[in-house]
């Protein structure tokens, strides 16, 4: 519905000439096109949408454009890039709406930070987010995404099991939804936690179709953590499928992050399976991606497997 509905602002906007729809469509544009996995044409729109900020000098625009371009670099996994421009971000934002720009550098630095495998430097602050801001979940379920990474695993549990007791409701339908089941999908991975893992399975399975974004970031395609979701719930089959899909799509759209991610989740799958040689060929993509990108959160785990798994098939 919201891709239709872009389209037919951006078929519209010429014979308006309206600077004001034109840059409505651009964010419509963004949002459905990363939805739909077609990232070029993702960056295209949130080009334009920064040139007219730019000409119409509205601050609040660029600062809206640039954190959106932020979030583009951080769905890829371009760390680096993505903190300049959070940064850049964030100085735009002392001058509309200084409030709004702290919290949202401080999520896309948390991002960062997690990724980087420097969750211990972040997590003070994610929880203090989370009693500052009850009523944004996604803060939530990104504190139980850190504490895993963390090694803060009985915080994520307690997380999880409060959560999942009411089937996640307090993530409710908006664009926001997805990409917290998916911080959640990688604490029930994480923990083995199988309860959890198939309450988020049935409510993620319909967007199956769908890259999880929002403007502050995203977590690669949906069914990266489909795979990984049913490799906690044994359902080996099915999760092979998910990840063989979620690897070739994050290879092929430079999502190198998420490429990492799922290459790794397959690497203990195999390695679950007595598959020696498999997980260790998948854990090796995994530390190369891992070692290129700086990916810290990952690469301990990869280098580990490679190492165990290549005694295994000695």
């Amino acid at each position: 519905m919201l891709g239709v509905e872009a389209d037919d602002i951006a078929l519209r906007r010429a014979e308006l000439r309206d600077p004001a729809v034109e840059v409505g469509a651009q964010m419509l544009m963004v949002q459905t096109c990363v939805e739909r996995g077609q990232l070029a044409h993702a960056d295209a729109a949130n080009g334009r949408w920064r040139e007219i900020a730019e000409e119409l000098g509205q601050p609040t625009l660029l600062w809206n454009a640039t954190y959106e371009r932020a979030g583009l670099e951080l769905l890829r996994g371009h760390l680096a890039d993505a903190e300049r421009l959070a940064e850049q971000a964030f100085q735009i934002g002392q001058e509309s709406d200084p409030l709004d720009a702290a919290m949202i550098y401080g999520g896309q630095l948390a991002f960062i930070r997690r990724e980087q495998g420097r969750a211990n430097e972040i997590i003070e602050m994610v929880e203090q987010s989370v009693s500052a801001n009850p009523g944004i979940a996604t803060w939530r379920a990104g504190l139980a995404a850190v504490s895993v990474a963390c090694g803060r695993e009985d915080q994520a549990r307690s997380l999880l099991e409060q959560d999942t007791s009411d089937g996640f409701k307090q993530l409710a339908s908006n664009v926001t939804m997805l990409t917290g089941l998916t911080l959640y999908a990688e604490a029930a991975a994480h923990t083995r936690n199988t309860t959890a893992a198939a309450v988020l399975y049935e409510r993620m399975e319909p967007f199956s179709r769908q890259v999880a974004w929002h403007a502050l970031g995203g977590y690669g395609h949906a069914r990266l953590w489909l795979g990984l979701l049913a490799g906690v719930l044994g359902d080996h089959e099915r999760a092979a499928e998910h990840l063989v899909f979620a690897c070739d799509f994050h290879e092929a759209n430079d999502m190198p992050l998420w490429a990492a991610r799922g290459h790794l989740g397959w690497a203990e799958l195999l390695a679950a399976q007595g598959d020696a040689s498999g997980a260790r060929e998948h854990a090796a993509r995994a530390l190369e991606l891992s070692r290129e990108h700086g990916y810290g959160c990952f690469e301990p785990r990869a280098a580990a497997l490679v190492e165990t798994e290549s005694a295994a098939g000695a």
